[in-house]
């Protein structure tokens, strides 16, 4: 069942940050969530495929079942989600994907902070585009 929730105006569009920030996902060891829960890797190759085939709205989904069996999404499963959304020019879902990544909690690196400035940028949100960008700091790379 996909439920469709907007980010309110006054939500913040970034969760807060902590002091230490890996910007590269290079040096990061697989995910906790693999090695907590044995659902989460089957869950995000079924995502992946339904992205692959062009369903979108079962990835989306999916990222909800991922949460109701304690399999938690992780990053690069949120990026993956992102950039999928953009290339199918689906910006409502990409915006509601943005909403559930900041529920989730989870820090944010520049791959995703840069996806979604491009997801943002690309449905003529520049403003929160931009805000987005301003909010990195630090976290800002050559592509932001």
């Amino acid at each position: 069942m996909i439920t469709l929730s907007l980010p309110s105006p006054s939500q913040p569009l970034l969760p807060p940050s902590s002091k230490t920030l890996n910007p590269s996902r290079q040096n990061i060891s697989p995910s906790s969530n693999s090695r907590k829960n044995p659902n989460f890797e089957p869950l995000k190759n079924s995502l992946i495929r339904q992205l692959d085939v062009g369903h979108l709205r079962h990835a989306i989904s999916t990222l909800d079942l991922m949460t109701q069996q304690k399999a938690p999404p992780d990053l690069t499963t949120y990026s993956i989600l992102l950039k999928s959304c953009i290339r199918f020019r689906n910006f409502q879902l990409g915006k509601l994907v943005h909403r559930k990544l900041i529920q989730s909690g989870l820090e944010l690196d520049s791959v995703v902070l840069n996806t979604l400035i491009s997801l943002y940028s690309k449905c003529g949100d520049t403003e929160t585009a931009r805000s987005i960008f301003e909010e990195m700091g630090s976290r800002r790379d050559l592509v932001s």
